[in-house]
């Protein structure tokens, strides 16, 4: 794998994992995702009553960004990017009025850099 391709997957990730969020505690993404991930092994492994079950749709979110970074096919760095993608819709719709310029930066940097590389490794596998 080229030195560009894993400089822009890295670029990708990043700029994923740092964007923050839209509503009133704007966290970046990846506290978001530990927060979320912490709260469902607490309630699951403690003596909680309820359990967290929105945690557990970070194990899938982790396994993209891992399988998006190890990854070599155009194909499946297609579905994660769009799996990665999906993730953030729902808080654009939901919170619109809570896109700032940061946001937007970091979100078109994950979207331009993902398609870049989407791009490089099909061009390089034909």
């Amino acid at each position: 794998m080229s030195l560009t391709i894993k400089i822009l997957k890295t670029v990708a990730i990043i700029s994923l994992l740092m964007i923050p969020g839209l509503g009133e505690i704007r966290i970046p993404y990846f506290a978001f995702l530990l927060l979320c991930l912490r709260e469902f092994i607490t309630d699951l492994f403690g003596d909680s009553d309820s359990i967290f079950w929105q945690g557990f749709l970070v194990l899938p979110i982790l396994a993209a960004l891992i399988i998006f970074l190890i990854s070599k096919s155009y194909k499946i760095l297609s579905f994660c990017f769009l799996v990665l993608l999906m993730t953030q819709i729902p808080s654009l719709i939901i919170n619109y009025k809570g896109i700032d310029f940061l946001f937007l930066f970091l979100f078109l940097t994950f979207i331009i850099s993902s398609i870049s590389v989407i791009a490089l490794l099909k061009k390089k596998q034909r």
